[in-house]
């Protein structure tokens, strides 16, 4: 659901690059949430840490 709320967030095109960014990074090791928010936001090129927050860090799930 994390992932949903992003993709409709930040768009498409900017969704996808974040993941073919986020395998290009990562693609021989293991990283964190937090190392993925961080990618995230510099690919998106803006902060998206109420997005994560709300999403992963609070109890319950945020409306849509």
């Amino acid at each position: 659901m994390t992932l949903h709320a992003l993709r409709g967030t930040v768009g498409d095109r900017t969704f996808f690059a974040i993941l073919r960014a986020w395998a290009r990074e990562h693609r021989y090791g293991n990283a964190d949430t937090a190392a993925f928010a961080s990618l995230a936001e510099r690919v998106a090129g803006r902060r998206l840490g109420a997005l994560f927050d709300a999403w992963l860090h609070q109890p319950g799930k945020p409306s849509l």
